[in-house]
Formats: structure tokens, sequence, C-alpha cells
């Protein structure tokens, strides 16, 4: 398994990322790989099938620089503070994963959830696609399948602006107010830095797929990633599709 040192970049360029990755692995261009990162700006990634105007206040994003993308993956829509969230990707062939969905969500959870582990933080896999702390969302992941790859990526809240994410998101009146059911790692007493967490992170998913390879962002991927974040993940066409 290859491992991409953690970035920062916005959100465009972050899809754009994920999926020049995937395309890579399809082709066999490149082997399995995982890496971490964080948007910056904070940013709202809209699920692949979410609207976007019924998603998120558009008005106060926009004011507050808060950038907003719509992912390839499915899911709902999800806060990435840029100083308060990690962001984990996996980019694997399916032969490598269990068949079942299901299956397929909770091993490659796997690495966050022995990394987490031997922090002496112990969260629960919560099916479809979400961890638990102290029974509150900590993480969440969305996946998506082409061309025989699995691309799933997900959040890990060490320490969002809960309030933040309730001013931004528009959540449906059946659910309940987002501080009561989410959480963050700090809120639940556990303050570790981004650079900590990372590293424990990484030797949680070496666990699951055995001792990676460290390689920097080819200039390639890169290409490819610049030229779908702008091309298509900066534009309104794709950030309106729903």
């Amino acid at each position: 398994m290859r491992y991409l040192p953690y970035r920062e970049e916005n959100g465009y360029l972050s899809m754009g990322l994920d999926e020049s990755l995937l395309l890579l692995r399809a082709n066999e261009l490149i082997p399995d790989t995982f890496r971490f990162y964080s948007f910056s700006p904070s940013c709202v990634s809209i699920g692949y099938f979410q609207s976007l105007k019924s998603s998120i206040d558009m008005d106060y994003c926009n004011r507050n620089n808060i950038d907003y993308v719509r992912r390839i993956t499915g899911g709902g829509n999800v806060f990435h503070d840029c100083s308060g969230e990690i962001t984990y990707s996996v980019v694997i062939s399916e032969r490598n994963v269990p068949e079942n969905i299901l299956d397929s969500f909770e091993f490659l959870y796997g690495g966050i959830i022995i990394g987490l582990k031997k922090l002496n933080i112990n969260v629960e896999f919560k099916p479809l696609n979400d961890l638990m702390l102290n029974s509150k969302k900590l993480s969440g992941s969305a996946q998506t399948r082409k061309f025989g790859v699995i691309l799933q990526h997900g959040t890990l809240m060490y320490n969002t602006n809960i309030e933040l994410m309730e001013r931004i998101l528009r959540i449906s009146d059946k659910k309940i107010e987002i501080k009561k059911r989410v959480t963050t790692l700090a809120n639940e007493g556990y303050n570790f830095g981004k650079q900590e967490l990372i590293k424990s992170l990484k030797e949680g998913f070496e666990e699951i797929y055995g001792e990676s390879k460290e390689e920097n962002v080819s200039k390639d991927e890169l290409n490819i990633a610049r030229k779908l974040s702008k091309e298509k993940y900066e534009t309104k066409e794709w950030n309106n599709k729903r």
C-alpha cells in the first residue's frame, strides 16, 4: 500500500486529487493508496446526490470564506473545519476489499479504528458509514466504485467547531440538533494535535494493509487533479448539479 504524506489544500483540489488517484488506480498506473489531508480554507463537501441550495447556507459561506464543493461519492453533507478535522482517503482495488458494501465500509474504516485505539480511544463502527464515540458520531465516510476501484474518504472530527457546523448546514426538522448527536475528540476529553493523530492513524492503516511505502504526489497526479479542479469541481454546473 502506498502512502501520500499529509496535505492541506482547498476543497476543489482535494476532490480533484481523490478522483485523480481513482482514475490512475483504475488504469493500474498506481498501486492502492491512502492519504490524510485537510481542507483549507474550511469547506462543505456536498454528497453527490444532495441538493446544494437545501443543504447549506450559501450566503453565510460566501461571506465567511467557507468553500463548498460536490463530491463524486454519496452520503450526506460534511463541514470540514480547517483547524479541527482530518480527512482520510483510500483508493483501492475492489479485489482487495470485501464484496459486501457494509463489510467494505467497516474494513476500510479499520485503519482509523486501530489508529485511535493506539491512543486509548475506543470507537464503534455503526452501519452504514459512521464511527461512534460515547454514542455520538465522531466520523462519517462516503464511497464510490468505478472501473473496479473503490474510493472511500471520510472525516475525523478532533476539534471541529460544532456551533459553526450547525450554522452552515441545513438540517431536516426531523433530525435533532447536531450538537446532540455529533461530537469531537476534544469534546470527549481527548486533546491530541493533528500530527500526533496522523502518526497514529497511519500506523493503524499499516496494521490493516501492511507496511506502507511513502511517496510524494506525482506530477501526473497533480496535473490531473488541477485539471479536474478547474474544469469540474470549481464550476457552477457541477456544484449546482442538484
